[in-house]
């Protein structure tokens, strides 16, 4: 029975054991748990944590919610910086422009993804037919030749988004149709989609048609050659007349002189 209520409730001597445990490893026992207040928060902390803080906003209901609809401004903003053009832009526009109206050929270029070596390569083939080879954003190209009579090239131009989509294209002052051809085969990710000559849009069936028609010069030379042939032709059948006219009253002349008085 002694045993039993030993093993059931610890003598003194284990009390004084467990009291002895407690005070070597620092523990002290009391009728009530004291917590220290945490450290306050510096300032910048404390305003950090008020702007942090979550927020949750009311719910509306389904009647109000197109009281609060944002989706027309965010278009209007859109449509706004598709069509704004920053300082630099504007150079590049005044640039386009001044090489549309020198140049008497101007092509454009659809391009594959390539390395910037690569363009490098192709502007440096450009240069050596004396061409040169420019790279413009649609925004670019908006911005100079909307209401102009080069119009119509917008439709040649990357429309994708991002500002890494740059419209390539060449611009010759000649009308050189076979150097135009042989700058495509040099470059493998160029595909000509079209060609402006003498202010008209060509595709490129008609650009490779080109090579074999003369030149304009020679064209013009021919013309004026079979003009002056024809005006001369012309003159001739007019003073045919007058010329077998004076021819018989010569010959006439002739033979009353000869006659016998």
């Amino acid at each position: 029975m002694l045993s039993a209520r030993q093993s059931i409730f610890p003598t003194l001597k284990s009390q004084s054991w467990l009291k002895a445990s407690c005070q070597i490893t620092g523990q002290v026992r009391h009728k009530t748990v004291k917590f220290n207040k945490p450290r306050r928060a510096e300032w910048f902390r404390q305003n950090l944590l008020a702007v942090s803080k979550p927020r949750w906003t009311e719910e509306e209901s389904i009647k109000d919610i197109w009281k609060n609809c944002q989706h027309d401004e965010i278009v209007k903003e859109r449509e706004e910086w598709n069509e704004h053009i920053n300082q630099l832009e504007q150079f590049y526009v005044r640039e386009m422009v001044e090489n549309f109206e020198r140049s008497k050929m101007i092509a454009f270029f659809h391009a594959n993804p390539m390395k910037r070596n690569k363009m490098r390569t192709a502007w440096q083939n450009g240069r050596r037919m004396g061409c040169e080879l420019k790279e413009y954003h649609y925004r670019v190209g908006k911005a100079g030749l909307k209401h102009t009579k080069w119009e119509n090239c917008l439709h040649f131009w990357f429309r994708f988004p991002g500002e890494m989509n740059l419209q390539p294209i060449l611009f010759c002052p000649d009308v050189d149709p076979n150097k135009l051809l042989k700058f495509e085969k040099k470059i493998p990710e160029f595909t000509l989609l079209g060609c402006v000559v003498e202010n008209r849009i060509l595709s490129k069936k008609q650009v490779q048609g080109l090579v074999n028609m003369p030149n304009l010069e020679e064209s013009r030379g021919e013309l004026v050659a079979v003009l002056g042939h024809h005006q001369q032709r012309t003159l001739q059948l007019l003073q045919a007349n007058q010329q077998q006219l004076s021819t018989n009253l010569a010959q006439i002349i002739k033979d009353a002189e000869q006659q016998p008085k």
